[in-house]
């Protein structure tokens, strides 16, 4: 179980994925891995990254498409870490200083003190977590509440029509009285901004 992490990191963070090449070790301590993707305009406020491997990019096609299922979600995060860091060298490199396998923090924080339980609101088909809006269809939301634990994709932009543009996917488990969501992306034209066990929600509808 990767406690030292939990030093460094709570349940609810935010954390931008990177796709990565080459990875090298710093004098000092930490590492420093090349960013193959996305470029993002400007630093992201989160100081967390999942880093994934350029070469499981297949990953986010499979993902816009509706293919990936839950044990494929989590091979893909046991490949991936999570670590605190920051972008340099004109955001060419992403310089860790902890980093630990993230499928690792989730599995271990399923079991801790749940994370704000908020209500769904049915009139815009959306949650209303602190950084603002985060829409879920009905339908989505409904499969959540019936199946004992899934990944799916919550959202799709109506007016981008398409998942690569604008879109969520969420991993959600059954914790008693409550939808736990583990896991969420959110896709803003490539750029995935992932949140650990960031809220739950109610298994039966009021």
């Amino acid at each position: 179980m990767p406690r030292a992490a939990l030093t460094w990191i709570e349940p609810g963070a935010s954390a931008t994925l990177i796709w990565h090449g080459a990875a090298a070790s710093q004098p000092g301590g930490g590492r420093l891995y090349v960013v193959s993707g996305p470029m993002l305009e400007q630093p992201p406020a989160s100081p967390y990254f999942i880093l994934a491997a350029e070469e499981d990019g297949d990953f986010a096609a499979r993902l816009y498409r509706g293919q990936v299922t839950l044990p494929e979600l989590r091979a893909f995060l046991s490949r991936c870490r999570i670590t605190r860091g920051a972008l340099v060298d004109d955001q060419q490199y992403v310089a860790t200083a902890e980093e630990v396998p993230v499928l690792a923090v989730l599995d271990d924080w399923r079991e801790r003190p749940g994370p704000p339980a908020l209500p769904y609101l049915d009139d815009i088909g959306a949650f209303m977590p602190a950084s603002g809006p985060l829409y879920v269809t009905a339908e989505a939301h409904a499969a959540a509440q019936r199946e004992p634990e899934q990944f799916s994709t919550a959202w799709v932009c109506d007016e981008c029509g398409e998942a690569e543009d604008a879109a969520v996917f969420f991993w959600t488990a059954h914790r008693g009285p409550l939808v736990r969501v583990c896991f969420l992306i959110h896709n803003d034209v490539g750029v995935w901004t992932c949140r650990l066990h960031p809220f739950e929600f109610a298994k039966e509808t009021a």
